[in-house]
Formats: C-alpha cells, sequence, structure tokens
C-alpha cells in the first residue's frame, strides 16, 4: 500500500500539470484575441481611422502584457508611436485642406499626444518630429487668430511657440507685428520684437526672417515718421526716420522723407544733404526721382541757390510733379527759358 506521502506527492505533480495546461490555455486564447484586436487595429489604421485604431492597438497590447505575450507587446510597442504620428500629420493635413481654428486645434491635440506616446513606447523619431511640430502649429494657430483680430490669443500662442522654441526667429517676428496692431503709438514696444527677430535670426542663420524683419523694421519706421510729419510732430518723425539707417544703411526713402520734413520745418540746408543722399541711393528712372529733385529744388530755393533749383525743378517735370515743378519755374524762380511755357 502507497504512503500517504507518495499519494500527496503524486497529487502534487498532477495539479501542477493539469495547472500548467490551463495557463498555456489561457495563453492561446489571449494570443488569438490579441492578434485578432492588432489586424483589427492594422486595418482602421489603414484607412486612416487613428482613432479607432489606437483603441484596439492599445486592447491588444494590454492582454499581451498580462498573458506575457512578450513577442506581440514587443510589436505593438514599435507600432503604436507611428501610427500617433500618422494621425498626427494626417490632422496637418486636414488643416491644409480647412485652414480653421478648429483643424489647427485639432492637430496640435494630435502632436501632442504624439510625443506623449513616443515618450511612453521611447520612440525618438516620432518624438522628435512632435517637438519640432508643435511650435510651428502654435504659430501657425497665431496667424490665424491675428487675421481675426483676436490679438491676445495670437500673442499667446506666440508666446508658447516661443516657449517650447527659443530659437524660433518668425515667432519674435510676429510678435512684432501683433504688438503694432494692439498699440501701433508705441514704437518702442513693437520694435524690440522686430530686433529680437533680427538677433535671433542672426544666430541661427534663418536669412528669410532677417530679411522679413530688417525690411519691416525699416518700413515702419518711415510709415511712423511720415505719419508723425502730417502731424508736424517734426522732433519725434525725425528721430524715427533716423533710426532707419539701423536697418537700411542705403534707404532712398529715408532721405526723401528727412528731406520733405526738413523742406516744411525750413531747415533748407538739412533738407538739401538728404535730398542728395536719396538721389545717390536711389535706383530708379528721372520719373521716379521727380519727388527727390521737387524736395532739392525747395531746399535749394530756400538757400537762394536759384540756378540749381531752376535745374533740379526741371528734373522734377514729371508725373504728378510736373504742374508744381512748372509753376516754381515759371512763376516763382522764373528761370530763364522756361517763363510763359
Amino acid at each position: 500500500m502507497k504512503s500517504l506521502k507518495t499519494i500527496l506527492s503524486y497529487s502534487f505533480v498532477m495539479f501542477l500539470l493539469l495547472g500548467t495546461a490551463e495557463i498555456t490555455q489561457a495563453q492561446d486564447e489571449a494570443r488569438v484575441q490579441a492578434i485578432e484586436l492588432y489586424n483589427n487595429a492594422q486595418e482602421l489604421a489603414g484607412s486612416d481611422e487613428f482613432d479607432g485604431a489606437i483603441d484596439l492597438y492599445r486592447d491588444a497590447l494590454e492582454i499581451a502584457r498580462d498573458n506575457g505575450l512578450n513577442d506581440i507587446t514587443d510589436l505593438i510597442e514599435e507600432r503604436l508611436p507611428r501610427v500617433y504620428g500618422s494621425r498626427a500629420s494626417n490632422s496637418y493635413r486636414t488643416y491644409q485642406n480647412e485652414r480653421t481654428v478648429a483643424s489647427i486645434d485639432r492637430a496640435i491635440e494630435d502632436f501632442q499626444e504624439s510625443q506623449e506616446a513616443a515618450a511612453e513606447f521611447d520612440n525618438q523619431q516620432v518624438e522628435q518630429q512632435a517637438r519640432g511640430a508643435i511650435p510651428q502649429l502654435y504659430y501657425v494657430r497665431s496667424i490665424l487668430n491675428f487675421r481675426q483680430d483676436n490679438l491676445e490669443e495670437a500673442m499667446s500662442d506666440l508666446d508658447t511657440a516661443i516657449e517650447l522654441n527659443s530659437n524660433y526667429a518668425a515667432a519674435y517676428y510676429q510678435k512684432g507685428i501683433v504688438q503694432k496692431r494692439m498699440t501701433p503709438e508705441n514704437v518702442d514696444a513693437w520694435m524690440q520684437w522686430y530686433d529680437r527677430a533680427i538677433s535671433i535670426a542672426e544666430q541661427v542663420g534663418d536669412n528669410t526672417t532677417l530679411d522679413n524683419a530688417t525690411e519691416g523694421a525699416a518700413e515702419e519706421l518711415i510709415y511712423r515718421g511720415v505719419t508723425l510729419g502730417e502731424e508736424r510732430e517734426f522732433d519725434r518723425a525725425i528721430e524715427l526716420l533716423n533710426m532707419v539707417e539701423q536697418y537700411d544703411p542705403s534707404s532712398d526713402e529715408q532721405h526723401y522723407r528727412l528731406s520733405e520734413i526738413y523742406n516744411k520745418r525750413g531747415n533748407w540746408s538739412a533738407a538739401e544733404t538728404h535730398a542728395r543722399q536719396s538721389l545717390d541711393f536711389h535706383t530708379g528712372g528721372v520719373a521716379d526721382k521727380a519727388k527727390i529733385y521737387f524736395e532739392l529744388g525747395t531746399a535749394l530755393k530756400g538757400l537762394g541757390q536759384a540756378e540749381g533749383a531752376c535745374s533740379a525743378f526741371e528734373n522734377a517735370r514729371y508725373g504728378d510733379f510736373t504742374e508744381p515743378a512748372n509753376h516754381e519755374l515759371e512763376f516763382q524762380l522764373k528761370c530763364e527759358g522756361h517763363a510763359g511755357r
């Protein structure tokens, strides 16, 4: 008769065998279920139905992890972040077709989730793609908000873009544009962002933004200078126009406008100097230079240099300046050879 010890040992072995068989059967069933979910997810992803695909991939991953199916787990962990990245890229393409704030919102959200998934599954390629895209998407949204006159929202988006990428020169330049819309009279407030954009663009080699910010700064200073000149705030106008040289050292328009203001103030010598500088920098034809010659003629007339003034007004007889130049030649200076014309 078998001893109790032998019987118990035999029963324990049978229990282990039965338990192992049950575990194997459960794993087999789990494998079938995980594979089915994975295949369905693949099909949805192939049809650009990424939300549903991601849900199924995660269901399959949970089953694979719970049942020690390491091969399936590895497969899904490699696949999932790339699907997140594909969904994000698809959202951006949707934005390109729709050009709406709602569609760019979705693109931002999807790229953020793509970055999170890439970090979760240690996919550096997808993470770098998302990290590079997200600041640009905030910049794009700022443009949309600016066009809709949502200036506070536009500025907030630009602040976020710069927080994510401190070397984003174009974002600094756009901050200048937004700030100018918000506080057009406060030149220092928006010029600081133009200057910052120029500095960053030089550092990172962004020649497009460098050119845009430099040209934009010069044009805005000239515009504000002209406006102030028309309002007879001559000192501030001259101050702003003199700043143009920092951004465009060969601006014919800057010197033309300074000549114009100095003539209004009766500072004939300064007006002559700037008119001649404007002519030196100007690259257009004689008709384009008519306005400059008119200011030069006015300055020389004020200085009592009649012969030089006559010559200048003669060169100003083009387009809109033909009639006023003829008036100066015939009735004011009575230049020889021009009377009665």
